[in-house]
Order: C-alpha cells, then structure tokens, then sequence
C-alpha cells in the first residue's frame, strides 16, 4: 500500500469562525524518537486527544522542547473500512509538563502536527 502524505506547514487562520476542533480520544498508538539525553526510543501510549493542528498524549520517557516525534495510530476498523490501517503523524513538542492528575506516570506531551499519512499496518 502506498503511502499519502499530507503536509500541514501552512499557517492556519485562527478567527472565530475557523478554530481548529480538538477531539478527545483514547486510541492506542506508538511514538518513536529521540529523548531528552539523545536515545532513540519506541514508546507506547494512548492519545488523549487531537485536532488539525495538535496532538496530545502521555510519555514515561522524557522529551525536550523542540524534539520531534513520529506516531503510529492503528485505525479501528470502523474508520479504515475494514482494513489494517495505520496514521502516521510526526511533528515538533511544543510541551512537556510533568503530569500528576491524569492518573497516568510521566509527562503530558503536546505535539504540533507538521505531517501526516496513511500505511498499512504491516508496513509500519
């Protein structure tokens, strides 16, 4: 299966009107990158919510401003048609705070969307 980039570089207009929606979902999903002493690391997590324009979850491993990320997010069925599908998003860490009130070990990570694309599951 091919795979379909969407680039998201552009600056978004930000009025009323046009206010990038954020959903709050629980999917499972991976994150791969570099943590804050220069390891590559493989993590996996769950999204806590998302919109065009931003992507928020939990990392145990620590993470600086600036670093940048790639996550795989296996699609259930219902949104893939049935097929094994993955969306890959990568982007830049715009926050890495320390959270205590989720419940959930590590830091609350805020990743700003710089692109995305569909693969096949077997090809992540």
């Amino acid at each position: 299966m091919n795979k379909k980039e969407v680039t998201t570089s552009r600056p978004e207009m930000k009025d009323k009107n046009n206010v990038p929606k954020e959903f709050a979902m629980t999917l499972p999903l991976k994150v791969f990158g570099l943590d804050s002493y220069g390891h590559e690391f493989t993590e996996e997590s769950q999204l806590a919510s998302i919109s065009s324009e931003e992507a928020v979850f939990f990392l145990k491993a620590k993470v600086d401003h600036q670093a940048t990320l790639k996550l795989v997010i296996p699609l259930p069925p219902k949104l893939s048609n049935g097929e094994p599908l993955n969306l890959v998003l990568k982007g830049t860490v715009l926050q890495a705070i320390q959270s205590v009130l989720s419940g959930l070990p590590g830091n609350r990570v805020r990743l700003k969307l710089e692109s995305r694309y569909f693969i096949g599951a077997e090809e992540s």
